[in-house]
């Protein structure tokens, strides 16, 4: 009997000293942006762990003096002593040591100092506090070893030379989108760019074969992050100037200047329009009254016709500047986007809509592009199948066409 009361108390200590040490931990994981689901909570020294819900919130048994190690991929881990606590709040700090690896198609992810080729990354957020046209445009002073020479006309691609002038023909390097080759800077919204990189060197013909010759960057584009989903909007306008204007010459200026040249090269002065006497010191210039016919001093003016079966143009002379003719003081440009993004542990989805104006100095010179660009993922079959798409469609509209020459 009395062993049997002895083995009672034993197991009664037992219980009471197991509810002492063994409870049930609920709690929440954190970031600065918001609950982080799918958070990995461990027992550390075991295997004994769970991940947080949609919500972050987590649930766990776990003994009273027990230390949880949290961690989320892209934040610095955390080790939390329960320490008799029943509900925990973890909040994660961002790991800034990522900005560090290099994400490249082909290549996988490699920190930077593990990679033996030359490799440059630009930040996007480093792109866009640059309003242009095109990416290749805002990468100008961006990366060590680019040339990089801007188009400044509306819709104009920039030149890029990354391993200078290999050939006398084709020297643009490969654009890799979201793994898809592509030789033109047009078709990509700059809003769209999450990270770029540029590999200088030739070990990317090992994966891209000839059409690396002349270099690589490679564009990874926006795409949902966990958590709630977000809407955002945004717009700049600006306008450009011409940096100096033009001293042009009026008619009488341009008349001595012609002078002057046929007389220093040694010719006897003389033009179809003007008249010419005088000498070098003080020449005379005649101005007819009529460009069109060339140098008459009257005509019929009811003769003027400019159709196809009889063309007879009349035109007065002028002191036309034809430089504040042709070109505007102030050349509008804008922009207006708007983003839409969320994720959660199986499926993601990013969609921006963009709208882009810009005119250039010139009078009736412009460029306009609207964009849709939408990234989606979903995983299904247990995760071991992902479906998704990255689709773009761009429509843009360049008025006139002249180069930086022209």
């Amino acid at each position: 009997m009395k062993k049997s009361f002895f083995l009672l108390q034993l197991l009664v200590f037992l219980m009471v000293g197991l509810g002492a040490f063994a409870q049930t931990v609920t709690g929440v994981v954190m970031s600065e942006d918001g609950p982080l689901p799918g958070a990995t909570i461990i027992i550390k020294g075991t295997t004994q762990g769970t991940t947080s819900d949609f919500d972050g919130n987590f649930s766990i048994n776990a003994d009273a003096d027990a230390v949880l190690e949290v961690s989320f991929v892209g934040f610095v881990s955390q080790d939390i002593a329960v320490n008799n606590q029943n509900n925990l709040t973890v909040t994660l700090a961002s790991d800034n040591a990522l900005d560090e690896v290099v994400v490249t198609t082909g290549y996988g992810t490699q920190s930077k100092r593990d990679i033996t080729g030359a490799v440059s990354t630009i930040e996007a957020k480093d792109l866009t506090a640059v309003p242009a046209t095109t990416f290749s445009q805002q990468m100008q002073g961006r990366a060590s070893g680019i040339s990089i020479v801007s188009d400044a006309t509306p819709g104009g691609e920039a030149t890029v030379r990354i391993r200078g002038f290999g050939t006398t023909g084709n020297n643009n390097p490969l654009y890799v989108i979201d793994g898809v080759p592509s030789q033109s800077q047009g078709n990509l919204n700059p809003q769209d760019i999450e990270s770029l990189q540029i590999l200088k060197d030739a070990s990317a013909a090992s994966i891209y074969g000839s059409r690396a010759g002349n270099g690589v960057i490679i564009i990874t584009t926006k795409k949902g992050k966990v958590g709630e989903p977000r809407i955002n909007y945004s717009t700049y306008y600006g306008w450009q100037t011409a940096a100096e204007d033009v001293d042009a010459l009026n008619a009488r200026d341009l008349g001595e200047y012609l002078y002057l040249a046929d007389y220093y090269a040694g010719k006897t002065p003389s033009h179809g329009q003007y008249g010419f006497s005088g000498t070098p010191e003080n020449p005379q210039i005649s101005i007819p009254n009529y460009v069109f016919p060339s140098g008459a001093n009257s005509v019929d003016e009811s003769l003027y016709s400019l159709t196809p079966d009889n063309i007879y143009a009349i035109t007065r002379s002028a002191d036309t500047n034809w430089w504040e003719l042709l070109t505007r003081d102030n050349a509008p440009m804008y922009q207006h986007s708007i983003d839409a993004s969320a994720a959660t542990e199986k499926s993601q989805y990013a969609f921006n809509a963009t709208f882009f104006s810009q005119d250039a100095v010139v009078n009736y010179q412009g460029y306009q592009r609207a964009s849709i660009r939408l990234n989606s993922s979903t995983k299904t079959l247990g995760d071991r199948l992902e479906i998704g798409e990255n689709f773009t469609l761009s429509l843009d509209n360049r008025k006139g066409g002249y180069q930086n020459d022209g």
